[in-house]
């Protein structure tokens, strides 16, 4: 079936499904990626964390500056030795199965994602095998909710509101009762169908309690404004653009290096810069890989600037550190060195034999894929070939887990603090690429420093090593770009990477 009539084959299915009215609004959505499931912070990615965190919210938010507001919690109450949490929980707030929030489904939700079988990606970010440990959760009345943790931490309420950690979304108990039935949450959207690798539908949350805030990043006024949002899974993205050519999609999640195009063929493009960092993952598990100056040698090979220029951004990033961050010094903003001589000096002293490495890439994103077929090129000239290995996307996640693959091409989703940055490749897990002990040392250090001119110096520390031992190759801070037809008002985009899709509207 062509795109075109996939497309429309979703929306007259979805204009028929029972209880919507011919003249109820759709927000239709074409995207390359589709969800790994419907389960916040279990199984997800840098989509279904977009498309989760319209349906499910947690009691703090990223605000735009990238600060911490509430969302179900009224105020967030912190004792003078910052190891007591309060959060006094705001009124009348619904689930989509019509039951009112107490503080008792806070702590529900709070033990099942702490349990193991869970399977909750931030668990270890507060059972205490990292630093942090919340040591209890209490409810001293029904509107009241009660943290304490182990020792002072400038990462407890961010981790809480963390995209990949599902916001630590408090959802009602049926969501997950006799196993996952899906998200039941608070949030402007309830979930409605998911067709893996066909489409996706939330319904605007009629009885949905929003904050009397401005529309502030995850927090303030989350109206939701329309009746049905269609996303439809759509992998290649040129039959994406046709689709918005012809008047059947909305809003489309573009590639930079298009956006003169849709520009040109009409459509308003928005793009924001967002802490997502584009990057070639080196495994720590891969023999051949383990050569320091084979990996030096690669990084060296690549122009940066061109390969960034080549992918639609302005500049190369080599640090895990955004430069919207207030943590990109000086000593965050230094490189490998664009040094094709060199790199050949650095194979030969590796002994490298012109034996093909395994560069593993998906078309999840154009960028991913377009970023190895260049490198490949870089690295040929200069006397490095690679074989490039193209897998859907979930094959793709199952070898990073794994650690499985001698170098990917790689994204990481937004991460808000220079802490996390660094912890999201670093670490003892399978999936994690630097585990060289002092660097772990220093991330533990960066997780429990409160004072920002000591932790800028930890995080400096950190890039010089890096840049020093290549675990990863740093490639750029990508930007968002968004195509939008002339239907949509209201939509707009923030640092946070994430879709928004309360206080938007469609016209005819």
């Amino acid at each position: 079936m062509k795109l075109g009539a996939a497309i429309a084959l979703a929306t007259s299915t979805l204009v028929t499904l029972p209880g919507l009215a011919a003249a109820e609004s759709v927000l239709r959505i074409a995207s390359t990626s589709d969800m790994t499931s419907d389960n916040p912070g279990v199984d997800r990615s840098g989509f279904s964390d977009s498309v989760h965190l319209n349906i499910v919210e947690g009691l703090v938010g990223y605000k735009d500056d990238l600060s911490i507001g509430p969302v179900l919690a009224e105020d967030i109450q912190v004792s003078e030795d910052g190891l007591t949490y309060t959060f006094p929980l705001r009124e009348g707030v619904l689930f989509h199965n019509g039951e009112t929030m107490t503080a008792e489904h806070v702590l529900a939700s709070w033990q099942r994602l702490m349990e193991e079988e869970t399977g909750w990606r931030c668990r270890d970010r507060f059972d205490g095998s990292g630093r942090l440990e919340v040591t209890s959760i209490t409810a001293p009345d029904a509107a009241t909710v009660v943290f304490t943790i182990s020792e002072p931490s400038p990462l407890f309420l961010k981790d809480m509101a963390r995209f990949d950690c599902g916001a630590t979304a408090v959802q009602h108990p049926d969501a997950w009762a006799d196993g996952w039935q899906g998200p039941i949450g608070t949030g402007p959207f309830r979930f409605v169908e998911w067709r893996p690798g066909e489409r996706i539908i939330l319904e605007r949350f009629e009885d949905y309690v929003a904050d009397d805030g401005p529309r502030d990043g995850m927090t303030g006024d989350k109206t939701p404004m329309v009746d049905r949002i269609l996303i439809t899974v759509v992998p290649d993205a040129a039959s994406a653009k046709a689709a918005m050519r012809a008047g059947e999609v909305d809003l489309l999640d573009i590639s930079t290096s298009d956006a003169e195009e849709m520009r040109e063929a009409g459509f308003e493009v928005l793009i924001e810069p967002t802490p997502a960092w584009g990057t070639f993952l080196i495994s720590r598990h891969s023999e051949r890989m383990a050569n320091p100056a084979l990996r030096q040698a690669m990084a060296k090979a690549l122009d940066m600037n061109q390969l960034a220029t080549l992918m639609g951004y302005e500049a190369h990033n080599a640090s895990p550190i955004p430069p919207i961050s207030s943590f990109f010094t000086p000593g965050q903003d230094r490189t490998y060195g664009y040094d094709v001589e060199a790199a050949r000096a650095l194979l030969e002293e590796a002994g490298y034999d012109g034996t093909p490495i395994r560069l593993i890439t998906s078309r999840r994103s154009a960028t991913m894929f377009d970023q190895a077929v260049v490198a490949q090129a870089m690295w040929r000239q200069a006397g490095i070939e690679t074989e490039i290995e193209v897998l859907e996307w979930g094959t793709q996640l199952d070898l990073y887990r794994s650690g499985d693959y001698d170098i990917m091409s790689f994204g990481f989703s937004a991460r808000l603090d220079p802490a996390l940055s660094w912890d999201m490749f670093s670490g003892e897990q399978q999936r994690k690429v630097w585990a060289d002990p002092a660097a772990l040392e220093k991330i533990a250090t960066l997780m429990t420093e409160t004072d920002a001119d000591a932790r800028a110096a930890i995080s400096d520390a950190l890039m010089e090593k890096f840049l020093e031992q290549v675990p990863a190759i740093g490639l750029y801070s990508q930007p968002t770009a968004i195509a939008l037809s002339d239907r949509v008002e209201g939509f707009e985009l923030w640092p946070g990477g994430r879709l928004r899709f309360w206080q938007t509207t469609v016209g005819e």
